[in-house]
C-alpha cells in the first residue's frame, strides 16, 4: 500500500510526463515537417500526443490540489 508521501511523488511524476509530451508534441508541431510531409496524419499524431500528456496533466494536477488541502485543513 502506497503512502501519502509516495502517492504525491507519483502524481508529481505523472504531471511531469505530461508536461513533457505536451512539449514534445508543440515542438514537433513548430520545428519539424511531420504536419506536412504526413499531412493530416502528422496532424493528428500531433495532437494525439500532446492530448495524452494534457490528459495525464489535468486530472492529476486536481487530485494533487485536493490532497494539498486536505493535508493543510488537518494542521
Amino acid at each position: 500500500m502506497m503512502t501519502q508521501q509516495q502517492g504525491k511523488y507519483l502524481l508529481y511524476a505523472v504531471i511531469s510526463v505530461g508536461l513533457v509530451l505536451v512539449l514534445v508534441g508543440v515542438a514537433l508541431a513548430m520545428f519539424s515537417n511531420i504536419s506536412v510531409s504526413m499531412g493530416v496524419t502528422g496532424v493528428q499524431i500531433i495532437a494525439g500526443i500532446i492530448g495524452l500528456g494534457l490528459l495525464f496533466m489535468v486530472p492529476s494536477k486536481i487530485i494533487l490540489t485536493l490532497i494539498l488541502m486536505k493535508a493543510k485543513s488537518k494542521n
